[in-house]
């Protein structure tokens, strides 16, 4: 072998042109035809045929596999096959077609370019073989033997001669390029198995190949005998269902009336044009399939669904404005800007019967009652009510539907409760529509858009419907907590009406008025017996919760009622609540009113934030430290209010001499700014002129008024910008007990719309940050 293998190499060049191949690796002893388009490689097989008649043929790399362009040396294989080119055939469009024969593996060692052909040189490769491995190889060589010789029986892949052919053959390496060249692998396989140099690996590589390969014939093999059986047994269950109806129609058994049924109410349902064209199409297909198949029952559904939605039905609205009003007014205490907008829909609606219906978002903090009063305005407008929560929903086909061909798919949600409605009218609530989540099945909140959106819901597309159906005279109210993580796309398309948090007196009037009465009956007790008076009421309120919204509040009530019930069960006696005795009931107060913050302390500032779920009052604490003038900012700030505290710095240091402040104090010290309750993240510009506050503070040693809060950004100039979520800000600031509160001018003209929960607090207007500090920082000698 090793002579034979001198013999070869004196016959291959060392330098031959390249031919790239594409999807195709040619192993030695491979005979292929090739078509050649390209002027360059045409050159090199003619320079070729004038000398050796050799080529190497180099497979193209994956990632050079469909590019049209020009192929570099780059995209090409490092291995290939020395070939000879055994016959040539110009084409009359262009080209050339040719034949060529793999000879023996070779390697590149280096590219030779010329301005017209690309040559390499080359290095024959011979597979490597151990004197220790000589068994193994024998035996692997009569195992893949013996695996062609089950192949070529069954005349899968190799054909009935394979098997003299092979037996024919003395050299291993031939018998293996034989094997190779009928695997039909994908060009990836191929080349691991080209550029694998010793035999006993490569033997054990096609090993595998040949087993993988035998096993997925046996599994076509037997798919195909199924398929066979599967034929013949439908035919002849056909065969058996009709001379069963024949038989069942002498009999006087209709067979047909299942049919019968959903053919008459497709006549009766008034369909659109399109639904009944469709559907009357899909129930001929059904009068053609056997009534057991899985096709039949997804049919049948689907029909059941088109005729079972309120085509053309709509409830006539209540348009007495007085009696709306009062339905308003007596399930829901306040909330005049959403009442007036109802109202006001109304009003246009007697005026124009064909007007738009209003898309709105009630968003404000949880608890304020924006989902019950979705209920409340259906029932004043007289109108079905239906709620869809599409909070951490993922997939887009709970919007649109999913496609008949799935298994267990039905309508969307908007399709399924107008079905549940029973009218193509109804007031639709979207809750916890900020939510909304996406990922690889789709985004919902894009879904949205077409649903919200009044030029384009006339004729919103069901995908398992097929179907276009009108949602226009829908009435949509959604719900969210926080607005900046609704898609601006998305909230475009809705009327923003935001809801404040109650005042305390509210919360009162909500307790007095609807809480105790709707747990009173909740939890089977009458009115003439539990009592809760509004000095009881105010206690809770004061005492046991800390929220924008009434749950909490709610929650301890019904708490109250379960206490009383128990003890007219075990004691046959009513309990008598009182301010003095809720700590019996309901625990010691959750809620301490006498804290660190209207301490007059150097270096603490009280700012105010607004949060998705009520306003807060949140400490700043500064601390001077030896250092370098570094800025420490700690309590998971995020990067607005970092920015916030850099801009305050920088006032102090421009203004250090109208504060008597030494300018090393800006060098020799670290200033660290950290704001409690540290796993909270916070954010925003509007804590400005409270940063400035404790670092002016701790600069000059001036306690800070405790009875003070403060919110408002703060720019380069000293100037106070204007914030929002101010109603939450000062109801924060009452709870906490607050005597005063410091915001932006610009602000004055929110403080109209706040009506009593401005009452209570001595509110200061302010321009410019100089006008807080006058306020707020006291002399050194002052702290209480």
């Amino acid at each position: 072998m090793e002579e034979t293998k001198k013999q070869n190499m004196e016959k291959i060049p060392d330098k031959l042109p390249v031919i790239p191949t594409m999807d195709v690796v040619v192993f030695p002893h491979m005979i292929v035809p090739l078509l050649v388009l390209d002027e360059q490689i045409i050159k090199g097989i003619e320079e070729s045929l004038e000398n050796s008649k050799k080529v190497i043929l180099l497979a193209t790399r994956e990632q050079a596999d469909g590019y049209q362009g020009p192929i570099g040396v780059q995209d090409l294989h490092e291995i290939g096959t020395v070939a000879s080119i055994m016959r040539l055939v110009k084409l009359p469009e262009g080209g050339i077609k040719i034949l060529v024969q793999g000879i023996v593996r070779a390697e590149v060692k280096e590219i030779l370019t010329d301005e017209e052909i690309l040559f390499v040189k080359l290095k024959p490769i011979y597979l490597e073989t151990k004197a220790e491995d000589a068994n193994k190889t024998e035996a692997q060589m009569k195992n893949i033997t013996s695996l062609i010789e089950q192949m070529s029986n069954s005349g899968k892949i190799f054909g009935p001669d394979s098997q003299i052919i092979i037996s024919q053959m003395k050299d291993p390496e031939k018998i293996i390029d034989f094997t190779l060249s009928h695997l039909n692998l994908d060009t990836s396989a191929s080349q691991d198995l080209l550029e694998e140099k010793n035999l006993s690996n490569l033997l054990e590589k096609i090993y595998l190949e040949l087993t993988k390969k035998l096993e997925i014939s046996k599994v076509q093999e037997k798919i195909q005998l199924n398929a066979r059986d599967s034929i013949n047994k439908s035919q002849r269950e056909y065969y058996l269902r009709e001379q069963l109806k024949a038989i069942q129609k002498e009999l006087g058994d209709d067979v047909d009336s299942d049919l019968e049924i959903i053919k008459k109410r497709l006549e009766e349902t008034p369909l659109s044009q399109e639904a009944y064209s469709e559907a009357y199409k899909q129930f001929k297909r059904l009068e053609k399939i056997p009534p057991d198949s899985m096709e039949y029952t997804v049919l049948r559904n689907y029909l059941d669904w088109v005729v079972s939605l309120p085509w053309g039905i709509y409830t006539k609205d209540n348009l007495n404005i007085i009696n709306a009003k009062k339905i308003l007014d007596d399930d829901h205490h306040g909330l005049e800007e959403i009442k007036d907008r109802i109202l006001d829909f109304l009003s246009v609606k007697s005026l124009k019967e064909d007007c738009h219906t209003p898309i709105l978002c009630l968003a404000g903090p949880p608890g304020v009652g924006k989902t019950s009063l979705g209920q409340s305005i259906a029932k004043s407008i007289g109108r079905k009510f239906c709620r869809l929560s599409v909070g951490g929903v993922h997939d887009e086909s709970e919007i649109r539907g999913h496609r008949r061909t799935y298994v267990g798919s039905m309508p969307g949600r908007f399709i399924q409760a107008i079905k549940k409605a029973g009218s193509s009218n109804p007031l639709i609530m979207i809750d916890e529509i900020d939510k909304i989540g996406n990922d690889y099945k789709g985004d919902p909140s894009s879904a949205l858009l077409e649903v919200l959106d009044p030029e384009q819901n006339n004729t919103f597309y069901d995908n398992y419907l097929g179907l276009s159906y009108d949602l226009s005279k829908v009435m949509f109210i959604t719900t969210a907590n926080d607005l900046s993580t609704i898609p601006a796309p998305l909230r475009d398309r809705m009327e923003i009406i935001e809801l404040s948090g109650y005042t305390h007196n509210e919360k009162i009037e909500i307790a007095k008025k609807h809480l105790v009465k709707k747990s009173i009956k909740n939890y089977g007790l009458e009115e003439k017996h539990l009592k809760i008076d509004n000095d009881t009421i105010d206690q809770i309120v004061l005492n046991y919760t800390r929220e924008a919204g009434v749950r909490q509040l709610e929650r301890l009530i019904q708490k109250l009622c379960a206490k009383f019930a128990r003890s007219i069960i075990e004691e046959n006696k009513p309990l008598n609540f009182t301010p003095k005795n809720l700590a019996k009931f309901l625990g010691n107060p959750l809620i301490h009113h006498h804290n660190n913050s209207h301490k007059n302390r150097i270096g603490v500032s009280n700012g105010l934030a607004w949060t998705p779920y009520g306003g807060e009052v949140l400490q700043v604490e500064t601390q001077l430290m030896p250092g370098s003038g570094k800025l420490i900012l700690t309590g998971q700030l995020g990067d607005v209010m970092k920015e916030s505290a850099q801009a305050a710095l920088t006032y102090a240091r421009a203004h250090a001499d109208n504060f008597e402040i030494a300018r090393k104090s800006f060098t020799e010290f670290d200033l660290h700014i950290h704001l409690p309750a540290g796993a909270i993240p916070k954010d925003g510009p509007s804590a400005g002129i409270t940063l400035l506050s404790a670092i002016l503070s701790a600069l000059t040693c001036r306690p800070i008024n405790g009875d003070f809060a403060m919110t408002g950004e703060l720019n380069l100039q000293g100037e106070v910008l204007p914030i929002g979520g101010l109603k939450e800000k000062i109801l924060a600031a009452k709870q906490e007990g607050m005597k005063y509160i410091i915001i932006p001018k610009s602000n004055a003209i929110d403080l109209e719309k706040l009506g009593e929960a401005k009452k209570g607090i001595n509110i200061i207007l302010v321009d410019n940050v100089s006008e807080v500090l006058d306020k707020v920082l006291m002399p050194k000698s002052i702290i209480a």
